[in-house]
């Protein structure tokens, strides 16, 4: 992959300065990440700096040029792809770890080494590609009042998105998995536009319970996979996921409806 890029500069100085503050912590991020040797907290380190900036996108997508919006998910999904599997190998032996036969831990770790070799081969490719090279048109709010009312409707539309619910579809892991996306996004917003708003404080505390349940449910699912497309012939830690899958899978629904009687309450002062 050879990128090369420079979006005009954006036009609101306010949100100018919060984004260029978020693509210069992506490629912090990423040195830190290349200097120590693509260490597990380094990698998550580095993905979830792309995941606060591309939040901070899609909670202001109806005034980005939708040109530099896709350009900006196109790459930061391609670096994306480049650390997952590694990323779901670390997850993998962090949580399950102790489950894990010695045969196991010694495949996975084969299975890693050539990952790693592939990564840095890959990143080698983007010919010194920084995220701080790329600018994003914002269309600017006139005045302060309006900026703010544009933050609440904007609120508001992903909160209700956030309470629709498909109560047949909810056992699936990917309609699970996207409200989790959903919850981490309005996180990383209210942390970084609504850092002092106490009102919020019940929300947050439900929706970080919310998606923590349901990155755990995510992870159980992703290691089964790994099981299968592996053949890990390892019975004490299938029994483990298979447990696992179903306790998480209750418990998700569970801090789910919490957070959606938080947003109710918010929504109905």
């Amino acid at each position: 992959m050879i990128l090369s890029m420079e979006v005009a500069m954006v036009e609101d100085k306010a949100l100018s300065m919060i984004m260029e503050k978020h693509l210069e912590a992506i490629d912090i991020n990423l040195e830190n990440m290349i200097e120590s040797s693509f260490g597990h907290g380094s990698i998550h380190a580095f993905r979830e700096s792309i995941r606060r900036f591309r939040a901070l996108m899609f909670f202001f997508i109806h005034n980005i040029r939708l040109s530099d919006y896709r350009m900006i998910e196109f790459v930061s999904k391609k670096f994306f792809n480049m650390t997952s599997l590694i990323r779901e190998i670390d997850v993998f032996e962090s949580e399950y770890g102790s489950f894990m036969s010695k045969e196991t831990l010694d495949k996975l770790s084969k299975i890693k080494e050539p990952l790693l070799e592939r990564l840095v081969e890959e990143l080698d490719e983007t010919n010194g590609f920084r995220f701080q090279h790329v600018k994003i048109h914002i269309r600017p709010f006139k005045t302060q009042s309006k900026a703010d009312k544009y933050q609440l409707l904007r609120q508001s539309e992903l909160f209700n998105s956030f309470l629709e619910k498909d109560d047949e579809r909810f056992k699936e892991e990917k309609y699970i998995h996207a409200k989790r996306m959903l919850a981490k996004k309005l996180l990383y917003v209210h942390g970084i536009l609504m850092p002092d708003k106490s009102d919020l404080s019940d929300i947050n505390e439900a929706l970080e319970r919310f998606q923590q349940m349901a990155k755990l449910l995510h992870d159980v699912c992703v290691n089964l996979r790994f099981v299968g497309h592996y053949k890990l012939d390892d019975e004490a830690l299938i029994t483990k996921l298979v447990l696992d899958h179903k306790a998480f899978s209750d418990e998700a629904e569970v801090q789910y409806e919490r957070v959606c009687l938080a947003m109710r309450a918010f929504m109905d002062k």
